[in-house]
């Protein structure tokens, strides 16, 4: 258990290059997130072309959204044995032939409702093992100090090519069928060239960035790699997270706001489009839905700066309650309120998330960091489809503008309160992270 260390002075200038390897590694992950964001609006619109059917979109929503449920945990067993590189190099090379022969079966009207909903299913579950092992890769990339400036750098450029310039792209080519897998494949192909490239490339520490770097020392265990050795390596991941309150209260503050996140954007179309509150047409709400895109990347240009001057513990102090804030005032019934207060969670968000990323990368042991950082991400994403229900149930029961003052309120309190309950200094005695890995008795009871 360890409170936010206080920002060290850097042992390099300030505005030292992050360097060649993490320009290439960045490049490979904004192309493949571009993909991303091209493929998630066309494959809900190809459902519908070719079914009709609520009930298809519903399904292929689920197909897209459950391996972060279902595989998460295992990936960061996998990522944590494995070299990270290696599992997104093979990871990708899956998704790649699986996202051209959708797109070649759509374009030639032979793809099946039931093929689309596998390879749905199929495609996230590799994006699961890719996105996983690309945390685990940066903090091989760049030297500690500079973690936070390269964390803002990608939330930035994610946040822009996911959430902006991605699902803008597969709009406009949703109605030419196959042609938006196309171009997502040929998206991901060139994340697969800049992976190829860092494979030649010694890193930072004087090792290729393909190999692990030295890892805590650790006790013997059962020798093997089958079902139960995993078990236990789950095991082990999930008793550290629990003895570290620092992490457990960012995964409560994050899982809260992501509830009313969730809820907040469930509710939107209803709040903001005609018979709605706002009273806009559809075509607005596109606009609308941009705005935390706008924000956060507005803020990732600041992010690694504001972490520098004010610390880890004054940045969760601040911005988490100031998303509950900014969620009440969606409630405001103008237009530019509800812009402006999703564009400012945005970026609050995305500063939350520079902080949250760059604590875990440089505190979690490299030999376990997959694991719990499987098991963090598991919590925090997997309240979702709860804050998505619960908006729904808000609305119906209290009317829309609940849900905002509601899930605004939730955040705020999480925001103010969990950080303080939880987070205290480490005890004293030896330190734990010398032998991170949990003694027997406490996998027995964990």
């Amino acid at each position: 258990m360890r409170a936010f260390p206080k920002q060290p002075a850097p042992a390099a200038p300030a505005d030292r290059s992050l360097g060649a390897p993490f320009r290439i590694f960045q490049a490979s992950v904004l192309g493949s997130n571009l993909a991303d964001g091209v493929y998630l609006v066309t494959l809900p619109l190809l459902a519908l072309s070719l079914s009709g059917s609520a009930l298809v979109v519903s399904a292929v929503g689920v197909a897209m959204r459950a391996p972060w449920l279902l595989l998460i945990l295992p990936a960061g067993v996998v990522v944590d044995r494995c070299a990270p590189m290696a599992v997104m190099d093979w990871a990708s090379k899956c998704r790649f032939p699986l996202v051209a022969v959708l797109g070649l079966l759509a374009w030639a009207g032979m793809l099946p409702v039931w093929a689309l909903v596998a390879g749905a299913f199929l495609i996230a579950a590799m994006g699961t093992f890719v996105d996983l092992a690309a945390q685990s890769v940066l903090p091989r990339l760049v030297t500690p100090e500079l973690l936070p400036r390269a964390n803002a750098n990608l939330q930035s450029g994610q946040t822009l090519a996911a959430q902006f310039a991605g699902p803008a792209l597969g709009g406009v080519l949703a109605s030419m069928h196959g042609v938006g897998f196309t171009v997502a494949a040929v998206l991901y192909a060139g994340g697969l060239i800049g992976l190829a490239l860092l494979h030649r490339r010694p890193g930072p520490f004087g090792t290729h960035i393909t190999q692990t770097l030295p890892a805590a020392p650790r006790k013997p265990g059962p020798a093997g790699r089958g079902i139960a050795s995993m078990g236990r390596d789950l095991r082990e991941g999930a008793a550290y997270f629990r003895r570290r309150h620092d992490l457990i209260g960012l995964a409560a503050v994050a899982a809260t706001g992501n509830i009313a996140f969730a809820a907040t954007m469930t509710m939107l179309p209803v709040w903001v489009v005609s018979p709605g509150r706002l009273g806009l047409p559809s075509s607005a709400m596109g606009v609308i839905a941009a705005a935390p895109a706008v924000g956060g990347v507005l803020a990732g240009l600041v992010a690694a700066r504001l972490l520098k001057r004010f610390g880890g513990r004054a940045v969760l102090g601040f911005c988490a309650p100031a998303v509950g804030l900014c969620l009440a005032a969606i409630a405001l019934p103008t237009p530019p309120a509800a812009f402006a207060a999703l564009a400012v969670v945005g970026g609050l968000m995305v500063q939350l998330n520079v902080m949250s990323m760059s604590h875990r990368q440089s505190s979690i042991p490299t030999a376990l960091f997959a694991r719990v950082n499987s098991v963090y991400r598991w919590i925090i994403l997997g309240v979702s489809p709860v804050g998505a229900l619960l908006g729904g149930l808000v609305a119906q029961r209290f009317g829309t503008a609940a849900v905002f003052l509601s899930g605004g309120a939730l955040a705020l309190a999480a925001g103010a309160l969990l950080p303080a309950l939880l987070f205290h200094p480490a005890p004293q005695g030896p330190d734990r992270l010398a032998d991170p890995r949990p003694t027997d008795e406490e996998l027995t009871h964990d």
